[in-house]
């Protein structure tokens, strides 16, 4: 019915794009990618004012991160300034179009297959610290006298020629679901009976930022974060607009729209249940409460055997077709999302492989009719 239409949700299987498209979530939406605390000192620890620098994507693209904590810490050999100067003459002084300027577009191959893990904690965000003191100069009578220059240090102090590695404070983790913890890297002291009983504190917290918490449905694979992952989603969206104006040949008046349809229907979405052996309509349920364990052969569902056939994650498909409107070729796109997958494990996964080059042979069949 038309209410029933009204009322539905059309982002409701496509979470990745509704937060890419709709709620335009970013890298520094909930928490800045690095954040770097400076304490300022001029008068000893009198007199001291904090300061805060925060860093985001653009910011590691150009290089102003390296310059940066070129200038804060002094290391031996300046090693920011060496990437520093690496990052410009890779992709900034040559020939080459810089990719790092935009965002990845679709390959412009026919058939583009997307495999990856989700929900396995990721680090997502990083905390530096420093402590910056008036450095005691040595006269040529070897006396002593602060200068009015300050230097970087870290928490231990460190009053010599370099000020070392870049001290980092804190940890920020996407874990399963998208929930976010901070982890402090910090030593804290430990009471005698935890030295005693061997225990340790738990070091990591759920993380709030002045009441943003995550907007993300996912955590990424464990090296690379959900939103770069998810950003594969946008491909999905190339064959659909080819199909949507697919039979439009007349010029659209200022204004006007190609179709009034959702486009985010042409998308095909498919899951296969945590221990499941078949593809079924639809996201699926976001909790794995379904006791596929009995309804199989299969007597272990847990991740404990990743090279074994055994290993059966939940795993979700989203599937597009087009043609190109330029060249007439036909193409297609898939992304799939392994659930509990780690990011090494992702290439030699047997599900994933499996849902893979099921695509890859009906690829072929109706290419070149091989299969």
């Amino acid at each position: 019915s038309g209410k029933a239409n009204k009322n539905r949700d059309p982002w409701k299987n496509y979470p990745a794009l509704r937060l890419l498209l709709k709620d335009r979530v970013d890298f520094d939406s909930s928490f800045p990618m690095v954040r770097v605390e400076k304490e300022i000192c001029e008068d000893g620890d009198k007199s001291c004012k904090n300061e805060i620098i925060d860093f985001g994507a653009d910011d590691v693209m150009n290089g102003r991160i390296f310059d940066q904590f070129s200038k804060i810490w002094r290391e031996k050999g300046d090693p920011m300034s060496v990437k520093l100067d690496q990052l410009r003459s890779s992709w900034w002084e040559t020939s080459i179009p810089n990719p790092l300027i935009s965002t990845p577009d679709r390959p412009h191959i026919k058939h583009v297959i997307m495999a990856y893990g989700v929900d396995v904690p990721t680090e997502a965000g990083f905390g530096y610290k420093t402590i910056q003191r008036p450095r005691p100069k040595k006269t040529k009578d070897n006396s002593t006298y602060n200068t009015t220059a300050s230097i970087a240090t870290t928490d231990v102090g460190d009053t010599g020629e370099y000020d070392g590695v870049p001290g980092m404070s804190y940890v920020i983790w996407e874990e399963k679901n998208g929930e976010l913890f901070q982890e402090s890297k910090l030593s804290e002291p430990v009471s005698f009976k935890e030295s005693l009983l061997g225990k340790k504190k738990p070091k990591k917290v759920p993380f709030t930022n002045n009441g943003k918490s995550s907007r993300l449905n996912h955590s990424g694979d464990g090296t690379i974060p959900y939103l770069s992952l998810m950003w594969s989603h946008t491909w999905l969206l190339h064959a659909t607009r080819a199909m949507r104006s697919l039979n439009h040949t007349l010029p659209l008046s200022q204004g006007a729209r190609i179709s009034d349809d959702n486009a985010l229907d042409s998308i095909k979405v498919s899951h296969r249940p945590k221990g499941g052996n078949e593809w079924l309509d639809g996201y699926g349920k976001t909790q794995d409460d379904v006791d596929f364990e009995s309804k199989s052969n299969i007597g272990d569902t847990g991740t404990s055997h990743p090279h074994g056939t055994k290993y059966k994650p939940k795993m979700v498909r989203f599937q597009s077709s087009g043609k190109s409107r330029s060249t007439g070729m036909e193409y297609t796109t898939t992304v799939i999302e392994a659930i509990g997958v780690e990011h090494k494990e992702t290439t030699r996964n047997y599900d994933i492989l499996a849902a893979a080059f099921t695509d890859v042979l009906k690829n072929l069949h109706y290419d070149y009719g091989l299969v």
